[in-house]
C-alpha cells in the first residue's frame, strides 16, 4: 500500500500536503537513481522491493523534519533516500529471516530468487545509503552507521527471542525500540539536522520520532492480529507464525482466560492452519487487543506531547496528525 492509498498520512495543510507529494516525487526519483548498478541483474533485484511501493513514512518524516529550518535544502532529499534504502534493505534481510512468501503485495525476493540474491542485495542498498550519507557529512554517517547497528541488535534480540513465549513485555518493548522504533527517529533527526534546525529542535524532534516510531510498531503488531489478508497484503497472524509474539500475544499470554490454552498452541512448533486460526481468536479477545490499544495511546500522547516543544505551525500540525492516525487505524483511542 502507498501513501496515496493510506489516508490518515496526508498533511491537514492542503499546501503543505501538495508540497511534500512534490518533495517524495523527488525522492522516488533520487531512489530510482540510487538502485542502478551496471550490472542488470544487480539493479533488477535492487528495484524490485523499491518499485513495489510502501508508505514512505521514513521519507515523510525526514521531509517534515525538514520544515523546523529550511525545508528546501537539497540534502533533504538525499537524506530522505538514504533513509529509505535502509528501511528496505532491512526488509531484504527480514524476507529471508522471516521465510516470507510475499512484500507489499507481492512475492518477496527470496520467492522471487533466492536467499542469496536478498541478503546480498540488501547488503547492496546498505552500502547504497552508507555512499549517500557519506556526501552528507561525518555526523550523518555516524548517525546512520549508528542506527543500522541498532536495527540489526534489535533484529538479533527479536530471533533469539522466537518462539519463546515467557519473554518479558519489557524484552518485547526494548527489541521493538531498537529494531523499529530507531530508524524512524533517526529519520526526524535527520530532517532536522540537513535543515539546519536548532540543537534543541532536533533533540526534541528525535524525541518525538521514538515515541512515534514505537505506536507504529504497536499499531503494526494490532493490525497483524485483527486485519484481514487483502488489507494486510499477506495472512494475518503472520508473526505467531513466525515465532515473534507481539504485546497483543504477551497480554493474552499473561492475562487472558484462555492463557494457558494459547501457550500449548504456541509452544509445539511452527503455529499454521487450524493451530493458528485459534490463536488469532484467543489473542482477539477483547481484554489483550484493549491492553494492547491502551499501549498505542500511551505512546502516541506521548509523541504529541513531545511535539508540543517544537515551532507551531503546520508542519508540527501535521507531526501530530501522523500519531493521531496510528491510534485510529488499530483503534485505540488518541
Amino acid at each position: 500500500m502507498t501513501r496515496a492509498e493510506t489516508r490518515g498520512l496526508e498533511a491537514p495543510d492542503r499546501a503543505l500536503e501538495e508540497e511534500l507529494r512534490a518533495r517524495l516525487g523527488e525522492v522516488e526519483a533520487s531512489l530510482e537513481k540510487a538502485v542502478r548498478s551496471d550490472t542488470e541483474f544487480v539493479t533488477d533485484a535492487a528495484r524490485y522491493l523499491v518499485a513495489a511501493g510502501g508508505k514512505r513514512f521514513r521519507p515523510l518524516l525526514v521531509l517534515l523534519a525538514g520544515y523546523f529550518g529550511d525545508p528546501t535544502d537539497p540534502r533533504l532529499i538525499q537524506g530522505a533516500t538514504a533513509i529509505e534504502l535502509t528501511h528496505v534493505a532491512t526488509l531484504y534481510h527480514d524476507d529471508v529471516i522471516d521465510e516470507a512468501d510475499q512484500r507489499h503485495g507481492v512475492p518477496s525476493v527470496n520467492a522471487r530468487w533466492d536467499n542469496t540474491v536478498a541478503i546480498l542485495t540488501g547488503d547492496f542498498l546498505f552500502a547504497k545509503a552508507s555512499e549517500l550519507s557519506a556526501d552528507l557529512g561525518t555526523e550523518v554517517t555516524r548517525l546512520l552507521a549508528r542506527t543500522i547497528a541498532t536495527v540489526c541488535d534489535g533484529q538479533l534480540r527479536e530471533v533469539e527471542a522466537s518462539g519463546r513465549s515467557g519473554q518479558s513485555k519489557d524484552s518485547y518493548m526494548e527489541i521493538i525500540r531498537r529494531k523499529s522504533a530507531s530508524l524512524i527517529a533517526t529519520s526526524a533527526r535527520l530532517g532536522g539536522m540537513l535543515s539546519d534546525a536548532s540543537p534543541e529542535t532536533i533533540e526534541q524532534l528525535d524525541d518525538y520520532g521514538t515515541a512515534l516510531g514505537l505506536a507504529f510498531q504497536l499499531s503494526d503488531d494490532i493490525m497483524d492480529v485483527i486485519s484481514t489478508e487483502e488489507e494486510l497484503h499477506k495472512e494475518p497472524g503472520q508473526d505467531m507464525r513466525e515465532g515473534v509474539f507481539t504485546l497483543p500475544v504477551l497480554y493474552a499470554l499473561e492475562e487472558g482466560k484462555d492463557a494457558a490454552e494459547l501457550s500449548e498452541l504456541l509452544g509445539n512448533g511452527p503455529v499454521d492452519g487450524d493451530r493458528l486460526h485459534r490463536a488469532l481468536q484467543i489473542v482477539r479477545g477483547e481484554g489483550s487487543l484493549l491492553l494492547a490499544r491502551r499501549a498505542v495511546t500511551r505512546e502516541v500522547r506521548r509523541a504529541k506531547q513531545l511535539s508540543e516543544g517544537l515551532a507551531p505551525g503546520r508542519a508540527r500540525d501535521a507531526l501530530v496528525n501522523i500519531a493521531d492516525f496510528l491510534a485510529e487505524r488499530c483503534g485505540a483511542d488518541r
